[in-house]
């Protein structure tokens, strides 16, 4: 290793964890002593990890307030060395650090908004891939539909959520001041996608989370109305399924049908 590789690399262990060696090797300027100096690149590459945190929880950072949001991302920070060329990425983990860091691990609302705003995140960042229209799905004959299997746009995603996330997001987007944070008993599905460039979210009846996990899962046309009838006669469950399926390839949840 050279020693301008040797430097640099000595350089990249102070700023991402604090190792003190290379200050040594840091020469004074201007009556600005080598530690101070190198603080500032320390401090620094915090306060950028920091800064790109915020743009992606924002609500997040509206439930916290400024000051509880800024103390669990600088624990993050230094708990979560990145990983990513890209910063866009940096904050993936951050719910689930979230989750079970104290003192945030007692705030499950919180968990649940920056898992929730994540996904919105993942959402709109999905691969940006035409869907299956109608008139493909019209063409299709009778003898292909009970093997066929369904593909869902790389943006579609399943989360299940207690608390009232979504609407904090909403008031968050409006500039609205925040309702009051809630928990509910039990857990309510959520589908979150992208539909003209715009992250789109709505919450989904048992049946319809049912289903979009079973194709997801991979399941056939004929294994998504046998698990329809837990909800449907069984005489109305292919029909159920094809009305789905109508709704979701006019919102662009489908990509394909295999």
């Amino acid at each position: 290793m050279t020693a301008l590789a040797d430097l640099q690399h000595a350089f990249q262990r102070y700023v991402l964890r604090g190792e003190a060696g290379v200050i040594a090797r840091i020469g004074g300027a201007e009556g600005v002593d080598p530690q101070r100096r190198m603080r500032i690149y320390l401090d620094a590459y915090r306060l950028r990890l920091v800064e790109a945190l915020a743009n992606d929880y924002e609500a997040l950072r509206a439930l916290l307030g400024g000051e509880q949001f800024n103390d669990a991302c600088r624990a993050y920070v230094e708990a979560t060395p990145s990983l990513f060329r890209n910063v866009r990425w940096y904050g993936g983990g951050l719910a689930e650090f979230l989750r079970t860091t104290p003192p945030w691990a007692h705030q499950p609302v919180a968990y649940e908004l920056a898992l929730f705003e994540w996904t919105l995140t993942l959402a709109f960042d999905a691969a940006d891939l035409p869907g299956a229209r109608f008139e493909d799905l019209a063409r299709l004959p009778p003898s292909v539909w009970p093997e066929m299997r369904i593909v869902l746009h790389p943006s579609v995603h399943l989360i299940a959520l207690r608390s009232n996330a979504p609407t904090l997001r909403k008031a968050t987007d409006a500039g609205e001041a925040l309702p009051r944070p809630m928990l509910a008993d039990s857990a309510k599905s959520w589908l979150v996608w992208r539909k003209e460039l715009i992250p789109r979210f709505r919450s989904l009846s048992d049946a319809e989370s049912w289903v979009l996990t079973a194709i997801r899962d991979g399941a056939t046309f004929t294994a998504l109305c046998e698990g329809l009838c837990r909800w449907s006669a069984p005489e109305q469950a292919p029909s159920e399924a094809a009305t789905l399926l109508r709704r979701w390839v006019d919102d662009g949840l489908i990509l394909e049908i295999a």
